[in-house]
This record gives structure tokens, sequence and C-alpha cells, in this order.
């Protein structure tokens, strides 16, 4: 798993440098942005598999944003407008959520613990210390952008100041782990699986080099982790994204 992840990494950094050079070099219109937001990560299934004979499924966890606390939920994009179509970009984005297990919360348990069957309900916090995403639910795509410009008339100043834009991209997600189970405790990032999103924006022009936008995203991940001690813990998460930023243009 780790050189899958590692295979995984490397070709995303060579995507992005390679990304990156391109951007240094077109003549076309860079921008840069950057925003705060909320997210709401649906319930999921957690599989956690230890030596011993221990092979969980928890059923249906719940998770937390707390995008306000710190570390925030925060954003950064940087990317370009192509000049023979402008209406078409790129970008890449990072993403930091982030997601707190309700350890309180009863769950549905099947499996085996230490090789004894286990077909019951209890509380996540029976078996988890820990089980969260805080210094990052991670995410690094790789963006494809398409905007609608030339809205409205010279006589509809407001209208034409919008730019409703949409997205897509692929990536990876590179969360930092932090588990405590049977004494043991991870707490490092790591290179998990594949990340993918999609969206609907709205960017209003405030100068010809300077903008505020509004943005919606749905994201999904894959979270396959190992874990100190032995195992891994697997998860897979739908996230719903809010996002309001800031943009800085310029020709390059």
């Amino acid at each position: 798993m780790k050189n899958k992840l590692n295979r995984l990494f490397a070709l995303s950094l060579v995507v992005f440098c390679f990304t990156i050079t391109v951007i240094s070099k077109a003549e076309a219109e860079m921008f840069v942005s950057g925003y705060l937001g909320v997210a709401s990560t649906h319930d999921s299934d957690v599989k956690l598999n230890r030596p011993g004979g221990t092979n969980l499924t928890f059923s249906d966890v719940s998770w937390d944003d707390n995008s306000f606390d710190p570390p925030l939920y925060y954003g950064l994009r940087v990317g370009y407008w192509f000049k023979n179509s402008p209406n078409w970009g790129t970008a890449i984005d990072l993403t930091h959520a982030k997601m707190y297990s309700e350890l309180n919360k009863t769950v549905s348990v099947s499996g085996t613990r230490s090789g004894a069957s286990v077909s019951d309900t209890e509380r996540l916090g029976d078996t988890f210390e820990i089980l969260e995403f805080t210094d990052g639910h991670n995410l690094l795509t790789l963006n494809g952008m398409y905007r609608w410009t030339g809205l409205g008339d010279s006589e509809q100043k407001f209208i034409s100041r919008l730019q409703p834009y949409m997205l897509a991209g692929l990536g990876i997600a590179i969360p930092h782990v932090e588990v405590a189970v049977e004494g043991d405790t991870t707490l490092e990032f790591q290179y998990t699986g594949l990340a993918a999103l999609a969206g609907v924006g709205l960017d209003i022009d405030i100068t010809r080099w300077f903008s505020l936008f509004a943005e919606y995203r749905l994201s999904y991940s894959e979270i396959d982790a190992d874990l100190v001690g032995g195992g891994t813990l697997k998860t897979k998460q739908w996230t719903h994204h809010l996002n309001f930023g800031v943009t800085f243009s310029f020709l390059h």
C-alpha cells in the first residue's frame, strides 16, 4: 500500500511541477485565490484491521467539521485562463478541511475482535480513544475550470461584473491521521488514496485585478491509513463544501 501511495504522490508531484511550469510560461491570465468555508461530511463506514485477529466495520460513523475552530478550514488555488480560449482554465487546488468522529455515538459493529465474532452496537469511544483528521482532511487536486464572461451589456454594469464558473478535478487525499486504538497512537500525514471534486461558483469583479467569489463543491476521498502498531484504518468520504474567498488576477 505504501509503495502504491508513494507512486501516486510522485505522479501528483510531477503533475504539480509541470502545471506550475506551464503557468509560469503561459501568456495568459494568471490568478491566485484564497478562501475560507465550511464542510459537511456524510456518515461513513470505518474499517479497522489490527494484528491478532481484529477486523471490524463500524457502520455510519458521524463526523463533525468544526470549520471555524483552530486550525481553520481554508483553501488555496493557483492557475490561469488560457489565452486562446479564455473561458477555459486550469488550477492546482489545496483544501484543508477537518473531520472529527463523534466518539459518544452508538454505532453498529460487525466482524471479529481478537478472533472472536462481533455483531452488536457499542459506543465508538469504547474502541477508539481518538479518531479524527483535524490537522487536515487535506485534498490536493488538479482542476479544469470553465467560466462564463461578458454577461449583460455596458448599461448593465453590475451584471457585467459577474462570472459564473464550474470546476472539476482529480488528485490525492493527504490527511493528518490521528487515531488512538489499543494503546497505540498514530499522528502523522499520510497519502491515503484518491480525491476528486466538482463544483460551481460565482466570481464578482471588484477591480480588473481583484474579485470576490462564492463556491459550492462536492468532494470524494479515500482514506486507507497505516496505523502505529500494525494494521489499517479505511473509510471513504463524501463532503459538501461552501467556500467564500478572494482572487487576485494578473496578465503574464
